[in-house]
């Protein structure tokens, strides 16, 4: 969808509301693109990468803008909600935060808006982030708008708000879960002789190509069963893994997450 003449505006400009306007910079002509932020070092340092309409207030924000991003942190969320509904203007509201429902939203925010409850992930920052989106009252319109906005810093999917904790648990968290594995990668490579950065290039490469493997679209145990020879070193790790819990480990991590995700929203 082209946004055409769709004024944007994201209140917080931290990693993910800064990646949000970067992508936004490739598509929208820089005075349909506004941001602000408590902290105006934030503004002047994404200022300095796209050119961005900086406005002074989150009032002057919600006048100027179409579609307004909350990319505050959840304890925020309300705050902002509340002073953006003393406009009581029809915007379309995108929020990005973690564990804050819709019918929060709705409450905080009221019922002349048409709010749509996403979740982004850091991967954004480069253009290969994974974006899920959630509504009840945004039109298709809307909906396309989103999707635009969020195609421009990676992939986007439309799921029920009923599964966005665990997308949140999944893939919101995620990337921490990778890293901390490549990490451990790296450590090692460290441990049995390779240089920090061989060890890391070596990491990290090896899950980019394993995960372009996976979208291409077979099943991650069949691609294992393809890298574990009989006899082979493979198989040896693969044992030391699932003996000492891996998987198990892996999934609980995640199930923490996402009981942690439904208590922000306070279920």
């Amino acid at each position: 969808m082209d946004l055409g003449k769709v004024s944007i505006g994201c209140i917080g400009l931290g990693n993910m509301g800064s990646a949000i306007c970067i992508g936004l910079s490739n598509t929208l002509h820089p005075k349909n693109i506004f941001g602000y932020d408590v902290d105006s070092s934030k503004v002047q340092h994404l200022s300095q990468k796209i050119n961005l309409c900086a406005a002074g207030s989150i009032q002057e924000l919600s006048d100027k803008s179409d579609v307004i991003i909350l990319a505050v942190k959840p304890n925020m969320v309300e705050t902002v909600s509340r002073e953006i509904k003393t406009k009581k203007t029809n915007n379309l509201i995108i929020s990005i935060a973690a564990g804050i429902t819709l019918a929060k939203l709705s409450e905080w925010l009221g019922d002349s808006y048409r709010i749509i409850r996403c979740m982004p992930n850091t991967p954004a920052l480069i253009g290969e982030g994974i974006t899920v989106l959630s509504t009840i009252s945004a039109t298709e319109n809307d909906m396309q708008i989103a999707q635009t906005i969020f195609g421009s810093v990676g992939k986007v999917m439309i799921l029920p708000e009923s599964l966005m904790d665990a997308v949140t648990a999944l893939s919101g968290s995620g990337p921490a879960y990778v890293f901390t594995f490549i990490q451990a990668m790296a450590d090692s490579g460290v441990k049995l002789g390779l240089s920090r950065n061989d060890a890391l290039m070596l990491a990290a490469q090896t899950v980019l190509g394993a995960a372009k493997m996976v979208l291409q679209g077979d099943e991650p145990i069949v691609l294992r069963g393809k890298v574990t020879s009989p006899g082979g070193t493979t198989i040896d790790a693969i044992h030391i893994l699932e003996k000492s819990g891996f998987s198990g480990i892996v999934m609980d991590a995640i199930e923490a997450a996402y009981n942690k995700s439904k208590k922000l929203g306070g279920k």
